[in-house]
């Protein structure tokens, strides 16, 4: 049993994602800027080639001509015209539905698959997905005139990295790592942490990524470095991070699994035309964990059917299908402002900053703050040393949940930061678009990354009511939640804001920020009927109790942390 490792390098623990996810996250974010004004100027050789300066016509090779990408009148001419914004507008949503789509089909998938082989394995494919990404945009940059379809031969990365899950899969994998490794008093605080330290590599990877556009004077570099970190994260979560899961945990999941795909295989072949049909949509079965169940309420004893799965669900599905307006966001800015990589770069920082500071150090404090006060148990010492597993006496059970009960922790507070984090979201947006300059606009966007703790807020809340409801395995539901982010965030997001700015960038380019207040408005009434199960305290059912040991989850490897 990994709980009996008494080596902390082969201990599974949350800080291994923890430690390792700041380093992560900068790569990626390193090539926000950049890429968009890779996107502009390919697109740029592509539409307007006489409004190159300088080019060297028979190139084969971008890297020759990155320099002179920097001419200002060039680049006033290309960022400013609409066939060329709506263009890139159009690559960009290739590329993004593209990964999006495919990740509707596989990341569930690999999230379930995680449960069964182990969350290491898994996450490291999905990670070379990343990696393949990176290289095909080298590729294209360098070879754009060699290759078939030119500049829209970027859009193989992002089909590679869709196959292998993508982001998505690799945030799920996480989030469902961490949720092992902790017990659900203490998980919100190391999504919380998790998502923090994320913002943390947003924040310092765009700064970096600007002073190597401006030390090499070519954009392309910071994508040899993210292909190079990217590369290094794989190797170390596939030789380094213990695997969470216990080999007995596999196992039960792989036995469960059997059983499940026995009795779809039963009901296909007794199954007609409607039967073949489901199965063609058979990427969205994840999404059936999320629908209406039937739960019994505390103290009546009443049975009746809990929405609440399903409405968090479809409210973190508008509320995550701002990410889809990224690349347009960055098109505004150069096409209002004029702004390069570089400038989008410092902008990216500032943004990234805010969401680390405010969710590693601010946040906690306040969720530390408001969290009920109950009174303690004093248990002795030596039910730290002997954790619960399944063969612990039943006189020891009533010890393991006077511990759970003396610590403080409220999902109905979550939901109410997830709440309070949208409204701050949409006053930003409204005053965003009303923004007349750039250092404006960046103090109003700045204000909304102070709604980042939605994320953390809305995971923690989304693992207590499945909990609640008598779930057990949490690759599932992470795996569940990482459709709907893909769905939305990649396909429905981006197709919405791109198809917006396509049509609008010409007459109303502001019009992509009121589609963000209305998904946002959408969002915090979808959340607004969620309710908690509570006891007589007002404090969460699920707070203070939990059901059986379940499989996926044993005691807390991290002591003390409350």
């Amino acid at each position: 049993m990994y709980e009996q490792a008494t080596s902390w390098w082969k201990r599974p623990s949350p800080w291994w994602f923890l430690a390792v996810i700041p380093f992560a996250s900068l790569a990626r974010a390193a090539t926000a800027a950049p890429r968009v004004e890779l996107y502009i100027e390919l697109v740029c050789d592509a539409y307007k080639p006489d409004t190159t300066i300088g080019r060297i016509v028979q190139s084969s090779s971008l890297l020759p001509m990155l320099p002179m990408l920097k001419e200002h009148d060039r680049w006033d001419i290309c960022s400013s015209d609409p066939i060329v914004q709506a263009a890139v507008a159009k690559l960009s949503l290739a590329m993004t539905t593209s990964m999006g789509i495919l990740g509707c089909l596989t990341t569930a998938w690999w999230g379930s698959l995680s449960d069964r082989y182990g969350r290491t394995t898994i996450v490291t494919f999905s990670i070379i997905g990343l990696l393949m990404e990176d290289l095909a945009f080298i590729l294209v940059c360098n070879f754009s005139e060699l290759l078939p379809g030119g500049y829209w031969f970027l859009t193989l990365g992002p089909v590679l990295a869709g196959m292998l899950g993508g982001l998505n899969a690799v945030s799920a994998g996480a989030h469902a790592y961490i949720a092992d490794c902790t017990d659900p008093t203490t998980r919100s605080r190391y999504f919380s942490l998790f998502i923090g330290l994320l913002f943390m590599g947003f924040s310092f990877g765009p700064t970096l990524g600007s002073i190597l556009i401006s030390y090499t004077g070519q954009p392309l570099s910071v994508f040899y470095v993210a292909a190079v970190l990217h590369m290094l994260y794989a190797v170390f979560v596939y030789f380094f991070v213990p695997e969470s899961l216990t080999t007995q945990q596999m196992s039960e999941f792989k036995c469960t699994f059997k059983s499940e795909m026995k009795e779809r295989r039963d009901a296909r072949s007794k199954g007609g035309p409607l039967m073949q049909l489901g199965r063609a949509f058979g990427f969205l079965r994840p999404l059936a964990l999320l629908l209406p169940g039937v739960v019994e309420e505390k103290g009546s004893g009443k049975r009746k059917r809990s929405w609440n799965l399903l409405l968090l669900a479809a409210g973190y599905g508008c509320t995550i299908a701002l990410k889809g307006d990224i690349t347009y966001e960055y098109q505004y800015m150069s096409l209002t402002f004029g702004w390069t990589s570089e400038q989008l770069g410092y902008y990216t920082s500032a943004l990234g900053a805010t969401r680390a500071i405010y969710l590693t150090v601010l946040l906690p404090v306040i969720m530390k703050l408001l969290q009920p006060k109950l009174a303690a148990v004093r248990l002795p010492d030596e039910a730290y040393d002997h954790p619960q597993t399944s063969q612990t006496s039943n006189a020891e059970q009533p010890q393991a949940r006077a511990e759970q009960a003396a610590t403080p922790h409220s999902s109905t507070l979550d939901l109410a930061l997830a709440r309070i984090s949208i409204l701050i979201e949409v006053v930003a947006y409204i005053m965003m678009a009303l923004a007349p300059n750039g250092y404006v606009f960046t103090a109003y966007a700045v204000f909304s990354a102070l709604g980042v703790g939605f994320t953390p807020a809305i995971n923690s809340v989304a693992s207590a009511l499945y909990t609640q409801n008598g779930g057990k395995e949490l690759g599932k539901l992470f795996g569940a939640l990482g459709v709907v982010q893909t769905i939305c965030s990649q396909v429905l997001g981006p197709f919405l804001f791109g198809v917006t700015y396509m049509k609008t960038v010409a007459t109303a380019p502001k019009a992509i920020f009121a589609v963000s207040v209305a998904a946002l408005t959408t969002s915090f009434l979808l959340l607004a009927p969620i309710r908690l199960q509570t006891r007589s305290g007002g404090t969460s059912d699920v707070d203070l109790e939990q059901n059986e040991s379940l499989p996926d989850e044993r005691t807390p490897l991290v002591r003390g942390v409350r």
